[in-house]
C-alpha cells in the first residue's frame, strides 16, 4: 500500500510543476508580446510622422521639392534603422512592403513628380498600420 502512495504522490508532484512551468510560459509569452507590441507602435508612429511631414509638403499649393526630399529622406533613413528589429518578429514580406513603398515615395519626391509620391507614402502608412493592427493582442488574431 505504501507503495502505492508515493507513487500518486510523486506523480501530483510532477504535474504541478508542468502546471507551473506552463504558466510561466505563458507570461514569458505575454510578455514578449506586450513588449514587441510596444515596439511596433513606436517605430509606426515615429515613421508615419515623418511620412506625413512629407507628405505635408508634398501636398501644398507651391510645394517646395528639396524639403520634400529631405523630409522622405528622413523617413527613408529612419525606417533604415528600425527595420532590421522588425525582421526578428514580423513577416517579411510586410516588411518588404513597406520598404518598397517608402524607397518609391523617396524616388518620387527626387523626380518631382508629386501625385506618385503622395500615393506611396499613403500606401506605406496603410501597409504599416496593418502590420500595428496585425501585430495586436486581440480575440480576432487570436482566433
Amino acid at each position: 500500500m505504501e507503495k502505492g502512495k508515493y507513487s500518486a504522490r510523486r506523480k501530483g508532484t510532477r504535474m504541478n510543476k508542468e502546471i507551473i512551468i506552463c504558466i510561466i510560459i505563458f507570461i514569458i509569452v505575454l510578455s514578449l508580446n506586450f513588449v514587441t507590441q510596444k515596439y511596433t507602435e513606436e517605430v509606426v508612429g515615429e515613421v508615419t510622422t515623418l511620412l506625413d511631414a512629407t507628405r505635408e509638403e508634398l501636398t501644398k499649393e507651391e510645394p517646395d521639392f528639396e524639403i520634400a526630399v529631405k523630409k522622405a529622406d528622413e523617413a527613408y533613413n529612419k525606417w533604415e534603422e528600425l527595420d532590421d528589429t522588425w525582421a526578428l518578429y514580423i513577416e517579411h514580406n510586410e516588411i518588404e512592403k513597406v520598404t518598397t513603398a517608402i524607397t518609391a515615395a523617396k524616388s518620387f519626391s527626387e523626380m518631382n513628380n508629386n501625385e506618385e509620391s503622395v500615393d506611396s507614402i499613403d500606401r506605406c502608412k496603410y501597409i504599416l498600420q496593418h502590420i500595428k493592427e496585425r501585430e495586436q493582442i486581440s480575440l480576432d488574431n487570436i482566433f
